[in-house]
């Protein structure tokens, strides 16, 4: 059973509508806030809850997943935890994974998938346990993330999509924008996962 919980924090709203993720490990306490692109309302809702953030997870390197970084870092003395490839494009970050790595936010492990594609060097995070994966801007619902920016490749998108569909059952996708879904659902109704699925 997993000890993940989960909450969602609505940032760059009625502009970007960005979405960041706090992460309590409920046995542990720790705690981590997910692709932080607005600090004011990660702060009010981490007061809320009475939680201080050791971690700052990025999927990638782009301003509205990162903008709050070294606010965040510098507030609550949190470690910033990305992609190896973002190095040096990731603000303030301490820490660098690559594909097959672990990370543990208490007793929640946490998976490395590297997903190329909307940019070179976007991570997903993958919490097998808490049946959780959170996409930052490698699958929306009922969309993927665009590819026409600097960096970008659709055949490479459409072959981190494929991986990410091969993942064996249903799990809860968190992205960094739109609400929530489930794999299963994008799998079934998502016409990029699908064309991943079948055509490459």
């Amino acid at each position: 059973m997993s000890n993940l919980r989960i909450e969602p924090v609505l940032c760059r709203a009625g502009t970007m509508d960005n979405y960041a993720w706090l992460l309590t490990d409920e046995e542990t306490g720790q705690s981590a806030v997910v692709d932080p692109s607005e600090a004011a309302p990660i702060i009010a809702r981490c007061k809320e809850l009475g939680i201080k953030p050791q971690y700052i997870f990025n999927t990638h390197h782009h301003y509205d997943h990162t903008d709050a970084n070294l606010e965040l870092k510098a507030l609550y003395g949190a470690q910033v935890v990305g992609g190896a490839a973002d190095l040096n494009r990731i603000p303030g970050i301490d820490i660098g994974l690559n594909d097959g790595d672990t990370f543990s936010l208490g007793s929640s492990r946490a998976e490395i998938i590297r997903a190329d594609g909307h940019t070179i060097g976007h991570i997903l995070w993958y919490f097998p346990e808490a049946k959780a994966l959170f996409t930052g801007d490698t699958l929306f619902r009922g969309s993927c993330g665009r590819t026409d920016l600097p960096g970008g490749n659709m055949r490479m998108e459409m072959a981190s999509l494929k991986r990410l569909c091969a993942l064996p059952g249903d799990y809860e996708v968190y992205p960094g924008h739109m609400d929530s879904s489930t794999l299963e659902r994008e799998r079934r109704f998502n016409h990029y996962c699908r064309e991943a699925m079948t055509k490459f």
